[in-house]
């Protein structure tokens, strides 16, 4: 089960590379003055166009002792918690865009000075897949838990204008590649410009870019390969977790971590395509008990 676990997100995760949406940014204010006549902004409050977020934060996540080993290991069910649920803005936030802002270039509006993005989350739960102490660390999580992401201008007042939720996640050496749907069901009552903060570049649903646009008009329900997904990969060091094993009362892991996400909204032609690829599919199928 957990090669099938870890083959279906490596293809997510190759897919999710391939067809990354272009975004941009669009605050609703000209931060620092650039606009589209003197910079490469999309819009004059907007930013230049970008493909991934970079991120650092931290995580605190506890196991139970599910295989009764006596202590920490594979078979272990492990929750974990991360970003302003465990720590504050500044080892937990947005810290920048790829391509990020460089002499003007790929400009960024501000951001970091006048803006901020943040988020937070909880209620991972997995299993430990494979632990030596100090050499490796790999997890296994299911569908369970939720990213809020936040907008702030001065690092207090947080708008959660945003949401992510999460499908699954697997670690391996070296990182954490997770997987989710973008969502504005549980979100903070807000402008609708607020909820549009990120739009796409690429995909649209009926001329629409704005995610909370197309989430609405393009919802899971009537178009559930519509949905805005989000890829994001962890770069997780086993010898920087510090773990504090308490034997049959389960351990206690906290890390610090970075890394990078991107979005993706399908075309409505990569829908025919994918539709098309399965009667192809389903035809060959037939012919073959035939």
């Amino acid at each position: 089960m957990m090669k099938k676990t870890l083959l279906a997100l490596s293809l997510l995760g190759l897919t999710g590379s391939a067809v990354a949406t272009p975004f941009y940014v669009d605050t609703g204010v000209n931060w620092n003055g650039e606009t589209t006549l003197t910079s490469d902004k999309v819009c004059d409050t907007c930013t230049s166009s970008k493909d991934e977020i970079a991120y650092l934060y931290q995580s605190v996540s506890t196991t139970n002792d599910t295989d009764g080993s006596g202590g920490l290991s594979a078979g272990d069910t492990i929750f974990t918690d991360g970003g302003l649920a465990v720590g504050d803005i500044i080892n937990n936030q947005v810290t920048g865009f790829n391509p990020n802002e460089v002499f003007g270039i790929a400009n960024n509006n501000g951001y970091g000075s006048d803006w901020l993005l943040t988020f937070s989350f909880t209620g991972l739960v997995g299993t430990v897949v494979e632990y030596t102490p100090g050499t490796s660390l790999e997890l296994a999580y299911g569908a369970f838990g939720n990213f809020d992401l936040y907008y702030t201008t001065d690092g207090v007042t947080l708008q959660n204008f945003m949401d992510i939720q999460v499908t699954g996640a697997v670690t391996g050496s070296g990182g954490t590649l997770l997987s989710g749907v973008v969502d504005f069901s549980n979100v903070d009552a807000l402008p609708v410009s607020t909820y549009n903060l990120f739009h796409s570049q690429g995909g649209t649903c009926n001329g629409l870019t704005g995610f909370y646009d197309i989430w609405l008009n393009c919802d899971g329900i009537a178009n559930p390969l519509l949905e805005i997904t989000f890829l994001a990969d962890f770069n997780t060091n086993a010898s920087t977790i510090v773990v504090t094993d308490n034997g049959a009362a389960g351990a206690i892991l906290q890390g610090n971590h970075d890394g990078s996400a991107v979005f993706n909204v399908p075309e409505p032609s990569t829908l025919a395509l994918f539709g098309g690829t399965l009667l192809l599919l389903g035809a060959s199928a037939r012919r073959r008990k035939a």
